[in-house]
């Protein structure tokens, strides 16, 4: 049985551990945040946009998101949201305040990278293109990058509410996909949104390390729209051809048209942070709810953006007109399903052929008509005028002809 004297020095115990690895980590004490933000993007999260890479939260050469997962990359600031394509940035996607400001900066000339990154080193451009910084207070700012050209609705020194829009999503600066890429400063200091973490080292009085942190920034409401995921699937569809990954964000197999004399149907699936050795599952329905294809492809390398694709060749039956269903699944080694996704297209028949050599009579026939009526108005033209050619005054029919009504 353990005595009220050994609980208490249990409990020390403990304190003392729980303070050591603060001080390992390098953190103090979680306090509530400055400031609470919402989404800056006026979107449906893993609908019409989705949450692509998360801050990384380990300040050495290795990389971790807040979930200890690795839905990052190494070094990186912000949170990234991306929406499907070229033709949705070109829609418009509002880019809103995360809280009430006072507008510090804005750039809002730089050219979106269209098309998508071709030709051009990223590299070389700077960093967010387009963008707005807003004040907060206290020393916390926020900004928004890569918004598209043109869009800034905001100018230096003007006051915007929570959840204004102050922008659109664009493809400015480093970015080979159409996202926004938002940051938190707190005294020009970045700080991850979903832990609270000061996500670089601040020399403090003596050289000793100061890093703060905070309970999460997001509101409440954001918190229950931002399920964590391992796997973005950003989209889904059907093509007729081997699709690159250009041809994807560019938005060109939107609205393809697939007749039933197509040689084979080619599903694909876009997303970020397909890992080695993930498995991805496509499966064609046919309209009577009829597999017509099962396969499965396996990832080599980790892949921090890519699109995977499933060529089917058409049935000995032929493809029947209708509906069809493509449903695909990510799974992670040791069969954990991280993600699942269905898209639906319609196979339209296919016209009848065309019988090549009766079109090319019948357009004989029409020209040999044309060129007769054309005859005719002539002859009538030089009969009226009494100068119609010897050869033709005896043929009686023509003449009759030419005394009637205009042909």
């Amino acid at each position: 049985m353990i005595t009220f004297k050994r609980l208490i020095i249990v409990i020390f115990l403990l304190a003392v551990q729980t303070g050591v690895c603060f001080a390992q980590s390098g953190y103090g004490i979680t306090t509530n945040p400055p400031i609470e933000l919402i989404l800056p993007v006026s979107c449906r999260l893993e609908e019409n946009c989705w949450l692509v890479n998360y801050p990384d939260i380990d300040l050495t050469e290795g990389l971790k998101d807040y979930s200890n997962g690795i839905f990052t990359y190494n070094g990186n600031l912000g949170t990234e949201i991306a929406i499907q394509s070229l033709p949705q940035m070109q829609k418009g996607i509002p880019v809103v305040a995360a809280q009430d400001g006072t507008v510090v900066f804005t750039t809002n000339n730089v050219e979106d990278n269209l098309p998508l990154a071709q030709g051009i080193n990223v590299n070389e451009l700077p960093f967010c293109g387009n963008s707005v910084v807003l004040e907060h207070g206290m020393g916390w700012q926020t900004v928004y990058c890569h918004l598209k050209k043109g869009s800034v609705s905001v100018k230096k020194g003007d006051f915007v509410r929570k959840g204004n829009k102050i922008a659109e999503v664009g493809a400015s600066g480093r970015a080979v996909f159409p996202h926004l890429y938002f940051t938190v400063l707190g005294d020009g200091v970045s700080f991850d949104p979903f832990t609270g973490r000061q996500l670089s080292v601040n020399e403090g009085a003596e050289g000793k390390t100061e890093m703060k942190r905070y309970k999460p920034f997001w509101s409440p409401a954001v918190k229950d729209i931002l399920p964590y995921r391992e796997v973005a699937v950003v989209n889904v569809g059907v093509a007729t051809e081997d699709p690159t990954l250009d041809s994807v964000k560019e938005g060109e197999y939107q609205d393809v048209e697939i007749q039933t004399d197509a040689n084979s149907i080619v599903l694909w699936i876009y997303g970020f942070h397909f890992q080695k050795g993930d498995f991805i599952k496509a499966v064609l329905q046919n309209p009577a709810g009829t597999k017509v294809s099962y396969e499965m492809k396996t990832i080599n390398t980790d892949e921090r953006e890519k699109v995977v694709f499933f060529r089917v060749l058409k049935p000995n039956d032929g493809w029947k007109a209708g509906k069809y269903k493509g449903s695909f699944e990510v799974m992670r080694p040791g069969s954990k399903l991280v993600y699942e996704y269905s898209t639906s297209f319609e196979i339209e028949e296919s016209p009848a052929p065309v019988d090549e050599e009766a079109l090319r009579r019948k357009e004989q026939i029409y020209k040999t008509r044309v060129r007769k009526r054309r005859s005719v108005q002539v002859l009538k033209k030089l009969y009226e005028q009494e100068r119609l050619p010897a050869q033709f005054k005896d043929r009686e029919e023509l003449i009759k002809r030419l005394k009637g009504p205009a042909q």
